[in-house]
This record gives C-alpha cells, structure tokens and sequence, in this order.
C-alpha cells in the first residue's frame, strides 16, 4: 500500500486528477513508496505526515511537469530535460531524504560544553 493516496495527491494538486493522471499517478505512488522505504523502512509500520507529504511531492514533480522540462527558452527555441525525469524516474531528492531522515540520526553529534 502506498504512503499516499489519489486524495492526498489531489488535495496538494488543487484539483481532481484526471482518469489518465489517475492511471499514471496511482503506479507512481506505488513507485515513490518503494524508494522511501527502501531507505527508510521504518516508514512502512509507521507512514506519518512527512512521508505523505514527501511521496506526493514525489510524483506531483513528475505529474505536473510530464516533459520533464528543467530549462526553456523561447527565442531560437530550445529547452533542457532533466536528466532524472529523461529516463522517466519517480525520485527522492536530497532534502526530501533530509526531511524523512529522524532527528539525531546523523553519524555523530556534538554536545556544547561538555567536557
């Protein structure tokens, strides 16, 4: 079962999916859940409020942005795609995996003035 649903997607969109983003959005829900958990599976016994948010924001990159477009320009028309959206990949950037990641859980902490 996904970290979120066609509901939750559609609540952060701001508008009812239509049956073809229905399609495609309920497979990618599936795809962004299997990478979080993949990384963090402590999310599968314990989903929350930041991994629904994370896995929506997720596929809402790719649903609303279907082009994969990073860059355009108009005069002498060219654009770029980015590169992770060109092979059609669902992924977890750098500060969504931040925002997933438990506090405290770096590799090592400091303690101010202790000895």
């Amino acid at each position: 079962m996904a970290l979120a649903t066609l509901d939750d997607l559609a609540d952060r969109l701001g508008r009812d999916l239509t049956d073809s983003e229905k399609r495609r959005a309920t497979a990618w829900l599936e795809d962004a859940t299997a990478l979080i958990l993949k990384r963090f599976p402590q999310y599968e016994t314990a989903p929350g409020a930041v991994s629904k948010k994370v896995c929506c924001a997720m596929v809402l990159r790719a649903l609303t942005n279907p082009d994969g477009k990073r860059q355009e320009s108009i005069d002498d028309y060219s654009y770029t795609i980015d590169s992770s959206r060109s092979r059609g990949e669902i992924y977890l950037s750098d500060e969504e995996a931040d925002e997933l990641r438990p506090a405290g859980s770096g590799a090592f902490s400091i303690v101010l003035g202790a000895s």
